[in-house]
Formats: structure tokens, sequence, C-alpha cells
């Protein structure tokens, strides 16, 4: 990492506060433990952020970044318009379980999450062309979706999905999003 160029120490930082806030939960994330873990002097994240709430930030942001990626990603590995919404989805909830720590601290006191909720948006617009969605306002629906998304990753971290209660998330939880699409298809 070159003291020239601040890019690579600054990233080594938000890698090494991604990996403590998932390993260990945010009250690990301090800026001395993140230079520590970063390879970097103890006091080197406090020259990229003034405090522990713009590097968190940082950190959300880049997190609404990925989540949006996944969501694309998940999407574009089909073809038809019906797998692209499932896959686009999956991904979503996916990435939360997978996440956990980094998703719950986006919807904290985090920024916006205008890019996760405009892939959402892409994915019901290109579900509404295909016939698969009622119509209706893009935006409400993909604000249903981002709710019933966020609804499903929310309860399957907590480890409310379980039998007796409901049928197991662990082994059941693509079913209850394909049930909950299947309600907003045409009638």
């Amino acid at each position: 990492m070159s003291p020239r160029d601040p890019g690579p120490t600054r990233a080594a930082i938000l890698d090494a506060a991604a990996t403590l806030l998932e390993d260990r939960g945010p009250e690990s994330v301090t800026l001395r433990a993140v230079g520590e873990a970063a390879g970097v002097s103890r006091s080197a994240p406090y020259r990229h952020y003034a405090d522990k709430a713009a590097l968190m930030r940082a950190l959300a942001g880049r997190t609404l970044r990925q989540i949006a990626e996944r969501i694309r990603l998940g999407a574009e590995r089909h073809r038809g318009a019906r797998q692209r919404l499932r896959a686009g989805c999956w991904a979503y909830i996916d990435y939360a379980v997978e996440c956990p720590h980094h998703y719950q601290l986006v919807f904290g006191d985090a920024p916006t999450a205008d890019d996760a909720m405009a892939a959402v948006g892409e994915l019901v617009a290109q579900a509404q062309g295909a016939g698969l969605l009622r119509s209706g306002p893009t935006r409400e629906i993909a604000t249903v979706i981002w709710v019933l998304l966020h609804g499903l990753a929310a309860l399957q971290i907590t480890g409310h999905l379980h039998e007796p209660r409901t049928i197991d998330g662990n082994e059941h939880l693509a079913d209850l999003l394909d049930l909950a699409l299947e309600q907003l298809r045409p009638v």
C-alpha cells in the first residue's frame, strides 16, 4: 500500500471492517481494530474516516452496491422473465441471510437504498413487460416486493421461520418466495 495513493489503504480498511462486522458483529468494528486487521497502523483508519460512523456509512454504501449487483447478476443468468424475477429476488434474500450483519447495517441508520431499490424496480419492470406481474405503478409494486424480500430475509435471519410456527426457512425459504410472487401475478 503506497503512501502516495490512499486508494489501496482505504480499500484494505474497508475490507477489514467488512470482515470484522460479519465475523464478530458491529461492536467489534473500531477504527483501531480495523487498522490492525487491515495490516496498517492502528491509527491509519483515522486518516481515511473521521470516525466509526463515517466508516460504517462507507461500508453500508458498499453493501447496498453489492446487494444491487447480486440482484442484477442473479437475474442476468436467466432468459425467461419469470426465472429472472425469481432469481433476482432470491439473490436479495440470499445476500441478506449470507451477510446478516451487513444487511442489518444497511437498514439501521445508514444511507438510503436507492441502487438496491432500483435493481428491484428493474426486475419488476421486466416482469411486468413479460406479463408475469400485475400491471400497475412499477415503483409501488417494486416497493411491495422489496417489503416482501426484506420481511423474508429478516424472519430468516432472526430464526422466526421454523416449525411448528410456520414452514422451516432453512429448507423452504424459496418455496415461500415462490408463493408470494405467485400472489402478484395478473388475474
